[in-house]
């Protein structure tokens, strides 16, 4: 049996998908795929990762005449928890992100627009955009916890949906401030110029989006070029 056919064996019996254990070994899904197909063979270090992964020799995997893991080689009969942590404190920093906004507008909205407000309106400002910052840290925190339990690559439009949502505030505060003395976590300044400070923030986020697409693709190439 060739390296390819027991890398599959090993995956499938595993129930790992090709992107799954791409990201335990810290390589693209596609140079999983070339090594399954036997379009190429990785390199010693990634051999050694996929044997502590599986738990069974490095000889197993690359030599033909062992067809089976025999006694000293076992098969792992654990999962790794790490993943579905990781991915669960990947899906709370999005939801701490977004939830950190709404707060931010809440409380906003129900002082500044509240005739018996008992602050000065731009402490109401800082006071908002403050709360909602504080939430998104968590977030924040979420995130890394997730890279140290499991080397995780975000997705490209996970990437985009955080960095969307947590420069939101800065940009509005940013964009108010330029207009007006007004603390406020949306762009607050009536209705055409709360129409172009929206404008504002998704041109700022479209940048966003192609500078980060531009740093992805660089790496995603640079993992496919180490693995051929």
């Amino acid at each position: 049996m060739t390296f390819n056919e027991k890398l599959t064996r090993l995956r499938k019996t595993s129930g790992m998908s090709q992107e799954e254990l791409a990201e335990k070994v810290d390589v693209s899904r596609q140079a999983i795929s070339k090594w399954e197909l036997g379009d190429s063979i990785p390199d010693t270090d990634k051999i050694i990762a996929l044997s502590k992964i599986f738990n069974v020799t490095t000889d197993y995997l690359l030599l033909e005449e062992l067809e089976t893991p025999n006694a000293t080689v076992i098969m792992c009969e654990k999962p790794d928890k790490n993943i579905f942590a990781s991915k669960l404190l990947q899906f709370f920093s999005t939801f701490f992100y977004a939830i950190g906004l709404i707060i931010s507008w809440i409380i906003w909205l129900n002082e500044y627009e509240n005739p018996y407000y008992n602050y000065p309106r731009p402490t109401i400002g800082i006071m908002s955009i403050f709360v909602g910052i504080l939430v998104q840290s968590i977030g924040i925190a979420c995130y890394y916890v997730a890279k140290k339990l499991h080397k995780c690559k975000l997705k490209y439009k996970h990437i985009f949906i955080n960095t969307a949502l947590w420069t939101f505030i800065p940009i509005a505060a940013f964009y108010n401030l330029c207009g007006e003395t007004v603390f406020a976590p949306y762009p607050y300044q009536g209705l055409y110029y709360t129409l172009l400070g929206w404008l504002c923030y998704f041109i700022a986020i479209g940048v966003e989006a192609i500078i980060m697409l531009i740093i992805y693709k660089k790496r995603k190439k640079k993992l496919e070029t180490e693995n051929k």
